[in-house]
């Protein structure tokens, strides 16, 4: 059996994950549908705001719920009173760090699908017998479009290494970090754009239109490079520099 990585040990971690912060998933889980349940039986919308009414909920929950959670992938590794047991567990960094992650993606998003699916029928089922109207239900093929897990994996990569960087507040910071970023990102955009394409365009007086028709092959071959590292390129990034956080991590702090 390999010491840096056995799909036994992952399948005991997550297991091990799973039975720890089971009573916390049952808690957040029963608010949330409280929350749905209310939102439901008071839902006056027309039939095109229904037929979204779930769906609108579901993404809502997603990109809230997600971050959250992945901001607290290590949580035990970052507190000195608790991550003793963490630390001495029979399995490699590696082993560690995919458990977690598959726990924020692939789990969460499969567990996310059946709650609402489950919510949806039990919650519309009461409303059309209660007040003799419903909700379309939601229906979990409805949602599979790449691009919104897409996002939902890129948004979660960044918490994610976050939990592994940050020892307090992971949440707060990394948000403050990403809006810095975004901020940073905007400002350069603009300078380049302002300082070293608009002299040229105006002196040419070129369209936007005619710009593309003149250099439409660079537009497309960057606008897919960008893709690309976005969708792929930075999630990988995160994981990869968490990976190697949580390992040195674990090595300095290690008993």
């Amino acid at each position: 059996m390999s010491e840096i990585f056995s799909p036994h040990r992952l399948g005991l971690l997550i297991r091990n994950d799973a039975i720890a912060d089971y009573r916390s998933l049952l808690i957040i889980s029963a608010t949330l549908a409280g929350i749905i349940l209310i939102l439901a039986m008071l839902s006056r919308g027309s039939s095109s705001e229904n037929d979204y009414f779930y769906l609108l909920l579901y993404i809502g929950i997603l990109l809230t719920w997600g971050p959250i959670s992945s901001s607290r992938s290590f949580k035990e590794l970052h507190d000195k009173t608790a991550n003793e047991a963490y630390l001495l567990l029979p399995a490699s960094t590696l082993e560690k760090m995919i458990a977690r992650l598959l726990s924020v993606t692939v789990i969460f998003m499969g567990y996310l699908l059946v709650f609402m699916s489950l919510t949806s029928a039990v919650i519309e089922s009461l409303n059309s017998l209660l007040f003799g109207k419903n909700n379309q239900w939601f229906h979990p093929l409805d949602v599979m479009e790449w691009s919104l897990f897409g996002h939902y994996l890129v948004i979660q990569s960044l918490y994610f290494l976050g939990a592994a960087w940050f020892r307090k507040t992971h949440f707060i910071k990394t948000t403050l970090a990403i809006t810095i970023a975004c901020i940073g990102l905007a400002v350069l955009t603009l300078v380049i754009v302002r300082f070293v394409l608009v002299p040229s365009f105006d002196d040419l007086e070129l369209s936007i239109d005619s710009l593309y028709a003149l250099y439409n092959g660079v537009i497309d071959v960057t606008e897919i490079s960008l893709i690309t590292l976005y969708f792929v390129g930075l999630p990988v990034l995160c994981w990869s520099v968490a990976w190697l956080r949580v390992r040195e991590t674990q090595v300095s702090d290690g008993v």
